[in-house]
């Protein structure tokens, strides 16, 4: 069985496992969950870790509404379980200062007004080990668009030194490459950034550029290609899930598809009843 995060429950090993407090003490969520799963742990206890990098997981990508729904999730295996790695995980958790350092990182740095102290607005997300990187990232591709490479680049570097799987950090630093003309530099960047998530569009995308600037025209077109259809179903997905979460937090919006729903059935039953007649 696999979760969202790809961690996968088997059988324990003989192998000792690492102590899941020192785990989640260190930050190490994946290996947490794998050692918990692994481990047979208490269910509530997998549920709150998977939670946890669930939250990771959406911030990597963008995806509020799925960094939203893990914090739900998570509020709720904290509110219950009993195990007694529960107390490391609420001493090193802050749910308040997560669901702030949310808010802050999903305001994109151009929707802000260009008087605004982006760092000042992205205060409470540094601050919270889940969305450092996210900050970091997004004060990076501001410095980037005024034209400051060398602070750009020093906090793509420091994004991935706070967390290393941050793809997109990685793929920003893959653009300062290309820009710079080193299509070489950015292609390894963009096939690392593939390396940690293989299904991230625009890393595929810039690869086939990169690609392309050096002469390798099939398999830039490959990789745009694939860029592309990944795009679209990113795009379906966000999309979906932006409107789940409309629906489920605005009452008038789900009552009135429950009309709309009753409205069809009896217009189709109308029909129907038309046609025998």
């Amino acid at each position: 069985m696999t979760d969202p995060a790809g961690v996968t429950r088997q059988d324990a090993p003989d192998l000792a496992l690492p102590d899941l407090g020192d785990l989640i003490r260190a930050g190490e969520w994946r290996r947490a969950l794998a050692t918990a799963r692994v481990g047979r742990a208490d269910a509530e206890l997998e549920d709150a870790l998977s939670a946890v990098v669930g939250i990771l997981e959406a911030v990597r990508a963008r995806r509020a509404p799925a960094a939203r729904r893990a914090l739900r999730d998570l509020r709720e295996a904290l509110a219950g379980g009993t195990a007694p790695e529960f107390t490391v995980l609420r001493r090193h958790l802050d749910l308040d200062a997560i669901e702030a350092a949310l808010t802050a990182v999903s305001t994109r740095a151009a929707d802000l007004p260009e008087q605004a102290d982006l760092e000042a607005s992205l205060a409470p997300a540094l601050t919270v080990a889940l969305t450092r990187a996210e900050a970091l990232n997004t004060l990076g591709v501001r410095a980037a668009a005024l034209g400051d490479t060398d602070r750009a680049r020093d906090l793509f570097e420091e994004a991935l030194a706070s967390d290393p799987g941050h793809y997109r950090a990685m793929t920003n630093l893959g653009n300062l490459s290309l820009e710079a003309g080193d299509a070489g530099a950015a292609e390894a960047r963009y096939r690392e950034a593939i390396r940690l998530n293989a299904e991230f569009d625009g890393a595929h995308h810039n690869l086939g550029v990169a690609l392309r600037r050096q002469g390798r025209v099939g398999e830039a077109v490959g990789a745009i290609r694939r860029g592309q259809r990944l795009g679209m179903r990113r795009s379906k997905d966000d999309t979906e899930a932006e409107m789940k979460e409309q629906f489920a937090a605005t009452p008038v919006l789900r009552w009135g598809r429950m009309a709309l729903l009753v409205v069809i059935v009896v217009l189709v039953a109308l029909a129907l009843r038309s046609a025998v007649g």
